[in-house]
């Protein structure tokens, strides 16, 4: 017996219906990132294990546990090569590769593209996942916080999610960042006992990974610090406080949440995350911040930037429904030899016009020909058989109003677009 394969665990297939969803929310996008002045790059999802362990962090989950690595088979790669698991330290590596800093002070970025990730595959949690993302480069300023902010918001709305909550917090520059790191891990020392394994370790090397953690045991503890924003600087609490007042003005809605850190060791000063609540324990279809060192940390100058993603099939979870595909205006079905190339040359003139149409290519009955039409949602069938050639019309039939008529063949697409507009 031949073996059948299924896919890999932790990815998943497409269907007709759900690519025309996905590529409706990626091009929802696309028109709100033209509108805010992101321009889109395209990115390879192979890049040097460096460009992450630097980046993303050798603390955070990402690097330690879940990269997928392609071993290196020359000397060429200094490092192991890695299947891309996020976008941000990847454009980083794009603009000082390409020294962008010297040409311009400021930059806006998009991308759209899979990422990959060996996690425990789970509602809402894929080893091959796609996101959205931008990235902005050059400026300190709170009015890009908030817009940053603002696009994802906007881009979300535009799709549909209605449900949706926005959480934000400041982790402060990196001397503010150090002190926060420092102070928790005196309070979380006493508490230790309490701490899972992998919260225990994180303790010794980077005590804010612990505010990430998803234990019960290790959610309870940190809700128990009562944190506030007494870690910040004077400047820093300024500059989160009129992110606080922009977004207001904008009309939205926040919760400030001083345990919001994120799973990404590069993150300083605003961080964000937008949730959905009942798309399973995975409820965040959003994320973002800012990462002012990141840059420098990969070699290049010190220059500050933010960034944000939207997991794209986290965001078909909270739609729940989705969308049909993209229908047929006309199914041609033809009967006899004779009628199938009268009929694929009708096919060839609507597709001219960029009429979207399609025909029959298996000889089918007439009744079965109309079903499989119905069952593909098309508003008009044009049928041609003997009749029909001898004539010279063919037979316009409106599936809607169940009507049909005689037009003369040289007139179909004309009469065909009249009908159209009713």
């Amino acid at each position: 017996m031949k073996k059948t394969y299924t896919g890999v665990r932790g990815t998943s297939d497409f269907s007709p219906r759900e690519a025309a969803f996905l590529n409706h929310i990626v091009q929802t996008a696309r028109n709100i990132f033209k509108i805010f002045g992101y321009e889109e790059i395209i990115l390879p999802v192979l890049e040097e294990e460096g460009v992450f362990s630097r980046g993303v962090g050798e603390t955070s989950d990402i690097v330690e546990k879940q990269m997928f690595k392609i071993a290196r088979r020359s000397e060429e790669a200094s490092s192991d090569i890695v299947l891309r698991p996020e976008g941000t330290a990847q454009v980083v590596r794009y603009y000082l590769e390409n020294s962008l800093h010297k040409q311009s002070d400021f930059y806006k970025f998009c991308y759209i593209g899979p990422m990959f990730r060996g996690e425990r595959p789970q509602k809402g949690r894929l080893r091959q996942f796609h996101h959205i993302g931008a990235e902005a480069i050059g400026s300190d300023s709170p009015y890009i916080d908030a817009e940053m902010i603002n696009l994802a918001m906007r881009i979300l709305g535009g799709v549909g999610v209605s449900q949706k909550e926005l959480k934000i917090n400041s982790l402060g520059c990196a001397q503010d960042k150090q002190k926060f790191s420092k102070d928790l891990k005196e309070k979380l020392t006493e508490r230790k006992n309490e701490l899972c394994p992998d919260c225990l370790r994180r303790l010794e090397k980077n005590p804010l990974r612990v505010l990430d953690c998803k234990e019960e045991s290790c959610k309870r503890v940190v809700a128990s610090l009562k944190l506030g924003t007494a870690h910040l600087c004077d400047s820093c609490k300024k500059q989160f406080n009129e992110v606080c007042r922009i977004l207001t003005d904008l009309g939205i809605s926040y919760i400030h949440e001083p345990y919001l850190v994120r799973g990404l060791d590069y993150y300083t000063n605003t961080v964000f995350e937008i949730i959905s609540k009942g798309i399973g324990s995975c409820d965040a279809i959003g994320a973002g911040g800012r990462y002012n060192a990141l840059i420098n940390d990969l070699g290049g100058p010190a220059i500050p930037a933010l960034g944000f993603a939207l997991g794209i099939e986290r965001v078909m979870l909270a739609l729940s429904s989705p969308q049909a595909s993209e229908k047929l205006d006309v199914f041609i079905a033809n009967l006899g030899e004779a009628a199938t190339a009268a009929g694929f040359k009708l096919l060839e003139e609507m597709r001219n016009e960029k009429i979207p149409a399609d025909m029959d290519y298996c000889s089918k009955s007439l009744k079965a020909q109309l079903r499989y039409a119905q069952r593909l949602g098309v508003r008009f069938v044009a049928i041609i058989g003997e009749e029909e050639l001898k004539e010279g019309v063919v037979v316009l039939k409106d599936m809607g109003a169940s009507t049909q008529v005689k037009v003369k063949k040289e007139e179909f697409i004309v009469e065909l677009k009249k009908q159209a507009q009713h």
